[in-house]
């Protein structure tokens, strides 16, 4: 970012304008200064440096619109050397949320002290977590010293960016200074000089790529920013924005600007309506002869359609990236273009092919890790980054991105076709703003049409058919269409900001009869107006083991100040039995524990719910079953019990953690939740240091019943219990456990019929998700039925006092009360999330457990 910095040290404290706001009509409403802007961010950052502990890196949350305040809060978190975490205006709460749950303060604006208040602060906000303003016209007028920058030093994470995840909670890619400097640096190496020097932004600022485009390309070229008033949608914010922002490019008169597929498509249409009115395309779109150097990404544009622009004299310049690159990875430029391609790698960037075509990436640039794992994150492997994108590389170096691996759709009759390339050819349609095509398991492709909405539904149907039997194969044709007009919630619930379709989510829709399910020669229905029958919904539709026509969950809420969620039914699917498991484990592997309510089931149907996610099925041999096989009453007497993980100091640990509430206490008594995940994140470096460089050792004696009673019920009864030996229970530990290749166990018999053993394993570690490490273990935990053990480091000393007057500190600030009413049923991943109980005040409760081991083909991915 050195080349930023030096670049607002050349034009900081000039009069030349840097950010110009328009109106609704599109003229000028107001414009910035250089010396405004930078300024009023070095004095946000002077007050921002009050809010930072020493030595520790201020995490600073941006809820911003694109505004003025959002390049004033930028540039002050650059000055800073402050953690940046934007986060989109369009999120939803549940994604807000997630991409909040880590940071010390907030920054918003206008637009985004408005959706804080939408979304609900303290339902999105960490507790404590403070709120500040920033204002302009305040800043500036209390502004004294000129922008100033700290000197060249260590790299840092200056951003954390959203990116999609298995599920509508997003996870964050971990952005280095040095390597957005690395990616500005090949940019303006291949980009035409002085491009950026009038830039109108049209994407939100949300997005990484508009950051390094819309301000620091804009900075290197002393150029300004043309920012949208208020009122117009973004790109990307809703299905018909990109018509609205072609009212404004006249006033504009940019340079350059970033595209996505949809506003490509309506310049041509524009271009196109321009030059059957005798006019000449660039002054009547965009007021001046010069022609703006156009960017697109996000999605694949269709050769032809880029052809076709090129024709009405309107190049644009596909590229590729990735938020784990800091955006781009490769892009057409004036000097280097071939259509069909997304351009040859940056300067700085190397690619290759693994041997099933997946483009790998090595560069400067790359991501430092995520906040959070899930099967979509990309892996780097010996500094290649797997992107799950399957490519093409010529000989003269271009790219071509051909699909994604883990999209790629095998229907019912096992033929393999690629959605993205699918979808650009339907794209090329006028009257189409967005889709998506599906079809995993399904006898033909689904596609969800987003259409304008002046277009007759019939037309469209008639057309979109035409289309595929011109121009496709049968297998690559989309059999059954769901149509729906641009309307704003459907656009937000099925596409990214980004404007790439959220295929889980649709998939789910269509099995559950949500979108109206047409054949080719069915009347078509739009989204917005048709409610059908579940008979209708489901017809042409064949049974799916995984969704099929099962209830989904209808309401899915934050519980408590971190991950957690809490779950209820929906209308007339009150029984646990009406959960797809795959959903609950996707969301228990998003939010660590979960808090089912308002199912109330009985000992039968928390059993059968329990195995219905399970392998197997373990116990506590110091509790008594109740109901059969699955569910023991907690009875561990009436004090607190401390956080822990269950069977976490044995080698039996397993992974997931169930409790039945059948009656709740009046008071006291909260189940006590602790995420190992912020654990971690809020220790020390000594701390991390110490748990990071040895083992752990639970070290203890075991009583000849329970040892016994445990083997016998692990082996199903197959050995009785008279003839069951040390031996057995030694065989037992060399096959259980964590497999972690850490973990290891000593057995070691005594005269008197117990055993003794010494369990090793790590106190920080992955979880059954993801390699994320967590603080969760057993070093806190109780033994109300069993001999206390001793705990001690694997080189035998004892854990330090003062690290583990930290770690208490640490836990407590992050334990959170499950508040128990009737018939909840509370499932926590054991792996992850420890946890404990506050003190019986009332005994008159009753609470089952159960401890199992999740079936391996629910793990999201598999």
């Amino acid at each position: 970012m050195r080349d930023v910095e030096n670049a607002l040290q050349t034009y900081g404290e000039t009069d030349r304008p840097l950010v110009q706001v328009l109106d609704v009509t599109g003229a000028p409403a107001a414009e910035y200064s250089y010396r405004r802007i930078t300024r009023a961010a070095r004095e946000f950052a002077d007050r921002l440096a009050a809010r930072q502990s020493r030595g520790v890196r201020l995490r600073v949350g941006v809820v911003c619109g694109n505004t003025p305040e959002f390049v004033v809060a930028d540039l002050a978190l650059l000055a800073a050397r402050a953690v940046e975490v934007p986060v989109p205006l369009a999120f939803t709460r549940e994604q807000a949320a997630g991409m909040l749950e880590l940071i010390d303060v907030l920054v918003v604006d206008g637009p985004g002290r408005r959706r804080l208040a939408e979304w609900g602060q303290e339902q999105v906000l960490p507790a404590g977590c403070p709120v500040v303003d920033v204002e302009l016209s305040e800043l500036s007028a209390a502004a004294g010293r000129p922008y100033s920058v700290a000197p060249a030093g260590t790299d840092w994470i200056c951003k954390v960016i959203h990116t999609s995840g298995t599920t509508s909670r997003p996870k964050g890619v971990r952005i280095r200074a040095n390597g957005i400097g690395a990616l500005i640096g090949s940019l303006s190496a291949v980009m035409p000089a002085g491009a950026f020097r009038r830039y109108l932004s049209t994407v939100p600022f949300s997005l990484l790529i508009e950051q390094v485009t819309g301000l620091y390309m804009v900075l290197l070229d002393g150029g300004c920013v043309t920012l949208l008033p208020q009122q117009a949608a973004l790109v990307g914010t809703a299905a018909d924005a990109s018509e609205g922002v072609l009212g404004y490019l006249r006033a504009a008169r940019p340079t350059a600007l970033v595209a996505t597929p949809a506003l490509a498509g309506a310049l041509a249409t524009a271009a196109k309506a321009a030059r059957a009115a005798g006019q000449e395309v660039a002054p009547a779109l965009f007021g001046t002869s010069e022609v703006p150097l156009v960017c697109c990404g996000g999605a694949p544009v269709h050769p032809d359609a880029l052809r076709e622009l090129d024709e009405l004299g309107l190049p644009v310049y596909e590229g590729y990236g990735l938020s784990e690159n800091s955006s781009v990875v490769s892009w057409n430029t004036p000097g280097a273009r071939r259509f069909g391609t997304v351009g040859r790698p940056l300067p700085h960037v190397r690619v290759a092919l693994g041997e099933d075509g997946e483009l790998l990436v090595n560069s400067s640039s790359l991501f430092d890790g995520y906040t959070r794992d899930d099967p979509t994150s990309c892996p780097v492997i010996d500094g290649w980054l797997y992107t799950g994108d399957l490519a093409e590389i010529d000989a003269d170096g271009f790219v071509t991105i051909t699909g994604r691996k883990k999209n790629v759709i095998i229907t019912s009759a096992g033929r393999n076709v690629a959605p993205e390339w699918v979808e650009a050819q339907y794209a090329r349609l006028p009257f189409v703003q967005a889709l998506a095509v599906v079809g995993n398991g399904l006898d033909v492709l689904h596609g969800l049409f987003v259409i304008r909405p002046d277009t007759d539904p019939e037309q469209a149907r008639a057309a979109v058919e035409a289309f595929g039997r011109e121009h496709l194969s049968e297998v690559e044709r989309v059999g059954r269409l769901h149509l729906a007009t641009a309307d704003e919630p459907w656009y937000e619930r099925f596409f990214t900001v980004t404007g790439r379709p959220m295929r889980a989510a649709i998939e789910r829709a269509i099995h559950a009869g949500e979108l109206g399910t047409t054949t080719a020669t069915a009347t078509t229905t739009t989204a917005t107006t048709t409610t059908t029958t579940a008979s209708a919904a489901t017809a042409g539709t064949p049974a799916n083991p995984r969704n099929g026509t099962e209830a989904r969950m209808s309401t899915v809420r934050p519980y408590g100040s971190g991950s957690g969620r809490l779950v209820l039914p929906a209308p007339g699917r009150d029984s646990l039995g009406d959960l797809v498991p795959e959903d609950v484990v996707e969301l228990l592997a998003e939010a660590g524990f979960l808090v089912l309510r308002g199912f109330r089931p009985d000992l039968e149907a928390f059993s059968l719910f329990v195995k219905s996610h399970s392998d197997r099925v373990t116990l506590d041999p110091a509790r008594s079953f109740h109901g059969g096989d699955v569910a023991q009453k907690v009875d561990a007497g009436t004090d607190a019990v401390g956080l822990h993980l269950e069977n976490g100091n044995s080698p039996f640990r397993p992974d997931l953690t169930w409790f039945l509430c059948e009656k709740a206490a009046s008071s006291g008594s909260q189940t006590t939740v602790c995420d190992g995940y912020r654990v971690w994140d809020g220790v020390s470096a000594e701390a991390r240091t110490a748990f990071a460089a040895q083992d752990i050792v639970y070290s203890r004696n075991v009583e000849e019943p329970k040892w016994k009673a445990f083997v016998f019920h692990q082996l199903g009864g197959a050995k009785p219990s008279e003839e069951i030996t040390p031996d057995d229970f030694a065989a037992l530990v060399d096959s259980s456990g964590p497999a972690d290749g850490r973990s290891s166990t000593v057995v070691e018999p005594l005269p008197d019929g117990s055993v003794t053993y010494a369990y090793r394993t790590p106190a920080v570690h992955g979880t059954l998700f993801g390699a994320r490490l967590s603080w969760a273990n057993s070093i806190f935990g109780p033994s109300y039925n069993y001999q206390k053990p001793t705990i001690t480091f694997a080189d035998g000393t004892g854990l330090p006092a003062g690290l583990l007057a930290e770690l208490e500190r640490v836990t407590a600030e992050v334990t959170e009360d499950v508040e128990w009413q009737d018939g909840d049923v509370v499932l926590i991943d054991n792996t992850r999330v420890m946890h404990g109980r506050r003190a019986i005040e009332d005994p008159d409760r009753t609470i089952y457990n159960a401890q199992s081991y999740l079936r391996r083909d629910l793990l999201p991915g598999s």
